[in-house]
């Protein structure tokens, strides 16, 4: 035999054993059933008592719409929290700031760090012509409780506040400062979480912990997996809002010259959609949610995903091709969100313009991202002009004390559902917390459907009744065992 096959048949054999090392590891780390009962069980009575009090939190169409200063409807919401949580109101520390609202239950040692509960009151518009239900009727029927906000997030601010109101009413004392913390403009990135903040740093708060919407428990969420898991967000990608404007010769379209402003802005978004010029990369954070979700997975995706070390390359390669989340996973997005030119159809315009949306991954940041649309815009005599840009938050330690406390919970609680930490590829109130929070959560405990994700900011938004019940028992457990 030459040399070139002796290199041959050696490469061949090492690549056999490579594969046998994978296969064993892929049968070796194969989840195995969580067969402990739950240590949390609401009865019906509880589930029906929550289901009417979250409907009445719904009623009030607390819409956030920019511009909008009336907050009439955010006050009523508020008084309707008053009756449904009156321990909360009577025995915490409330402080309003321009509707936003911020209570402290103080522990028995002054000098620990806090830990903080917090979700949004505003919700999108309702416009849908689609919804089978009253959006705002909050009304119970087929075990959900059905309207807007039943999902995001009004269902996590009552959970938090229910589970505090039944604390309180026992007499629990926490070891450390127990935060309510719940804005009025989140869905449109307002100033209410940086007003909270604010405050709180004028009170010397620092926390632990600050545990936000974000993740859920979904089932079947992963191609192969068969069953519950839950989805920590340990991290948010980024946003930028650019303009891009092209100027040039108007005149009339029955004369048009070559390269008109749109001519030269249509060529930049095809560019770009056609090149998809952004860096692919298994940052940390992705690689540790593809590794921890192997475990759950059938077998050949679990082989893949299991032993990173021999297939990253590969993944990064073809993820981006997978589906539009797997590329939002491993690249920056750019999406071209609005566009304008000329006020009249037979009028060439002198200047045009399209908005483009980017959310900058971690290991390609607001800077670097906009560096490669203006070498596409340089290309074609345009101008960027950047509305806001900011780069992805810090990533939170998923092999620290408060992730593995989260994920302990859940697993007492949530028994059949796995665990993993995940990449946000959208935004919340929770990256602002940075600034005063060691650890910066993303999660609701609440178990919903496909479907009921899928009416996310869309019709027929719903929540199980049996779901935010074990949601408000689940707070309580994790209030109540936080050392």
């Amino acid at each position: 035999m030459n040399y070139v096959g002796i290199v041959l048949l050696c490469l061949l054999g090492l690549l056999v054993v490579l594969l046998a090392a994978a296969a064993i590891k892929a049968v070796k780390i194969k989840a195995k059933p969580n067969t402990n009962s739950p240590a949390i069980s609401p009865t019906k009575e509880e589930a029906d008592d929550y289901a009417v009090k979250l409907s009445k939190m719904i009623q009030v169409p607390t819409i956030s719409l920019r511009g909008n200063t009336d907050l009439s409807q955010f006050y009523k919401l508020h008084e309707v929290m008053k009756e449904n949580f009156p321990n909360v109101f009577a025995k915490m520390e409330c402080t309003e700031l321009e509707g936003n609202l911020v209570l402290r239950l103080p522990g028995k040692d002054p000098k620990r760090n806090g830990l903080l509960l917090m979700g949004h009151q505003d919700v999108v518009t309702a416009d849908e012509p689609t919804w089978e239900k009253d959006p705002f009727s909050g009304e119970i029927s087929g075990g959900n409780i059905h309207g807007r906000g039943a999902m995001d997030c009004k269902s996590t601010v009552f959970s938090e506040f229910q589970a505090l109101e039944e604390l309180i009413k026992e007499g629990f004392e926490p070891p450390c400062d127990v935060y309510l913390a719940t804005a009025v403009d989140e869905e449109i990135s307002g100033g209410g979480a940086p007003m909270i903040i604010e405050h709180l740093k004028s009170k010397g708060v620092h926390l632990d912990v600050a545990m936000d919407e974000g993740g859920a428990i979904l089932k079947n969420q992963l191609p192969t997996m068969d069953g519950w898991c839950a989805a920590i967000g340990i991290l948010e990608k980024g946003y930028i809002d650019v303009k891009i404007k092209a100027k040039g010769k108007g005149g009339h379209s029955s004369t048009p010259p070559k390269n008109t402003p749109l001519a030269r802005l249509s060529k930049f978004v095809a560019d770009i959609e056609n090149d998809q010029p952004f860096k692919a990369e298994i940052s940390t954070p992705v690689y540790a949610m593809l590794d921890q979700a192997a475990p759950y997975l059938g077998f050949p995706l679990r082989m893949v995903l299991g032993n990173m070390w021999l297939f990253k390359g590969l993944l990064t390669k073809v993820l981006p091709v997978v589906s539009p989340m797997c590329n939002a996973f491993v690249k920056t997005t750019f999406a071209c969100t609005m566009a304008g030119g000329s006020q009249t159809p037979n009028v060439v315009p002198t200047e045009a313009y399209v908005v483009c949306n980017l959310r900058p991954s971690p290991h390609q940041n607001a800077q670097a991202s906009l560096a490669v649309l203006q070498k596409y815009a340089d290309k074609y005599d345009l101008e960027l002009e950047v509305i806001h840009a900011r780069s992805a938050s810090n990533c939170v330690d998923f092999n620290g004390e408060e992730f593995g406390y989260l994920k302990k919970c859940l697993n007492e609680c949530y028994p059949d559902a796995g665990v993993i930490p995940y990449l946000m590829t959208g935004g919340t109130d929770c990256r602002h917390y940075e600034a005063i929070a060691d650890n910066c959560l993303r999660f609701c405990p609440i178990k919903m459907s496909n479907e009921q994700l899928a009416a996310m900011h869309a019709a027929n938004e719903s929540i199980g009744v049996d779901e935010v019940a074990h949601c408000v028992k689940f707070y309580k457990h994790y209030i109540k065992n936080h050392k």
